[in-house]
């Protein structure tokens, strides 16, 4: 398909170090036109006050992979730009070169890029936490194991990231058994965000129970999958990660009633996904995710919804990292 071309030269153009037009939107991706062939349709639920919805997938779908723009709302988007104006101006790109980058005006960036990150205003609906450094004890308190780098990238502007899709990363079948006949899995306290400082609180129900997420997790244990430890050295040095600054989790959803509530991390996520295929909302667009899939995001909006047709098990593995300086400056070449 023809956004599949795009993408794909856009991958390669950023691998050259060339600037690159403004990406091609993932909501826009995954609503166009369908080939004609066999689809999957599913039925999901992702917030129970919006009801059911219904998405077909296309094989077009599955050949989705590249980068692909993605912001929580027009708002989140604004704010990104404006920092990245002041990201590109250090980076020594001029005036009409940010501007292309953009998608902008040289009025707009003419605007920002002279100024200092705390200057930025937020628009209406990026909460407050946001416009802190990446990383910062203010910013939250959940234990992703994640730890910054000597040479890790902490400005406001290191909380975005492209999505990146990696369809079939590595396809080995025996991953998804032996993560999941080897760990120890249990269910962990539902928990929300305070949006001033970002840090997060267990869920109460309304007889003060405290609430359970929808799917059980466990920290993953090196030698517990020697296929899944080959595939993550692979990954590490592909994408230049120490795993010692990464946090490696676990979820297992048994099935399609299984699920995580939508929510986003303060650094950055490279998730795998194994077994049954599973939907993956990240800012309120589906991506159906198979097995052995990866998709990288930074601090997006993800969740998994509820599936009633699903039957079959599928195991994530959630990598959560900060950002080099030479990681901000490779994504936004």
């Amino acid at each position: 398909s023809s956004c599949w071309a795009r993408e794909k030269n856009t991958t390669a153009a950023r691998e050259r170090g060339h600037a690159v037009m403004p990406l091609q939107k993932l909501s826009d991706a995954t609503k166009g036109p369908k080939e004609a062939g066999s689809t999957k349709v599913y039925r999901w639920i992702e917030f129970a006050n919006k009801g059911e919805q219904i998405t077909e997938f296309d094989e077009s779908h599955f050949q989705l992979e590249g980068h692909f723009e993605s912001n929580s709302s027009e708002g989140h988007k604004i704010f990104q730009d404006r920092l990245r104006a002041i990201h590109f101006r250090k980076e020594g790109k001029s005036k009409a070169e940010i501007a292309k980058v953009l998608g902008r005006s040289e009025q707009f960036v003419a605007k920002w890029w002279q100024k200092d990150e705390r200057e930025i205003p937020r628009p209406w609906g990026v909460h407050e936490y946001m416009s802190k450094e990446l990383g910062s004890k203010t910013a939250t308190s959940l234990n992703i194991g994640a730890s910054l780098a000597s040479d890790a990238s902490t400005s406001t502007a290191s909380w975005w990231r492209d999505v990146e899709v990696r369809r079939k990363y590595a396809a080995d079948p025996a991953i998804y058994d032996e993560l999941l006949n080897n760990t120890e899995w249990k269910s962990s306290a539902a928990r929300t965000r305070d949006f001033s400082t970002g840090a997060s609180h267990v869920k109460y129900d309304k007889e003060g129970k405290m609430k359970l997420q929808g799917n059980q997790g466990a920290r993953y244990t090196q030698g517990s999958s020697p296929a899944f430890d080959k595939l993550l050295q692979q990954f590490f040095s592909e994408y230049g990660l120490a795993d010692r600054t990464a946090g490696i989790a676990l979820n297992w959803y048994p099935d399609g009633d299984s699920v995580l509530g939508s929510h986003r991390h303060d650094c950055w996520t490279a998730l795998f996904s194994f077994g049954h295929e599973r939907i993956l909302t990240i800012d309120k667009t589906p991506l159906l995710l198979q097995d052995c899939d990866l998709v990288i995001f930074g601090t997006q909006r993800h969740g998994v919804p509820k599936m009633p047709e699903v039957a079959g098990g599928r195991i994530t593995v959630p990598i959560f990292f900060y950002p080099t300086s030479m990681q901000m400056k490779k994504q936004w070449q």
